[in-house]
């Protein structure tokens, strides 16, 4: 097994630092995630980091210490948007959940905003709690099903025997796909 020499090299390769533009770029990864989840697009984001990247606005997430932009630096929409998918890959999780996980964390951010008036008992923001809860519970698939009911051509529910009709209509959809199945395997 190898070993490190005493000046830190392994195996005569110098360490690896971070440079610049690595650090610019991870940062700009943190702070699009971030700004993406206070509800900006791309675009505003854009704007947002030229302006901290030109030093007349001031950043959300902090800056790594000693990290100086190159002159008139600047970002596009398109630019973040890939930001936000790296940053988003890095993450162990589907596409679908990068998504479902940035809007619990916007909803989680509402209801905090929304405890001073939950606190005085205001009925508006409890309304809004309550429909921001909704969401929430929507988005998480944990809202009870709803009744369904089931119904002919006309406005009227299904007969008998088109209730049978629509059963063995299921049956052999669901032998079929059985069948399936077992020539796939």
């Amino acid at each position: 097994m190898a070993h490190r020499n005493d000046d830190g090299t392994f195996r005569g390769r110098r360490a690896k630092t971070a440079t610049t533009r690595l650090l610019i770029a991870r940062w700009v990864d943190a702070e699009v995630v971030r700004l993406k989840g206070l509800g900006m697009n791309f675009s505003q984001i854009a704007d947002q980091i030229t302006a901290v990247g030109r030093g007349s606005a001031k950043a959300i997430t902090d800056l790594p210490a000693g990290l100086d932009f190159p002159p008139a630096y600047r970002i596009s929409a398109q630019g973040c948007h890939k930001a936000y998918r790296r940053a988003m890959r890095r993450e162990p999780a589907l596409a679908v959940e990068e998504d479902r996980r940035l809007d619990t964390a916007r909803l989680e951010e509402m209801i905090f905003a929304l405890q001073p008036g939950l606190r005085r008992g205001d009925p508006r923001w409890v309304e809004a709690a309550v429909k921001v809860l909704m969401h929430k519970s929507r988005l998480l698939g944990l809202e009870s099903p709803h009744r369904v009911e089931m119904t002919g051509e006309e406005p009227a529910p299904l007969t008998v025997a088109q209730f049978r009709m629509l059963g063995k209509m299921a049956e052999r959809a669901a032998a079929q796909d059985e069948d399936k199945d077992e020539d796939d395997q």
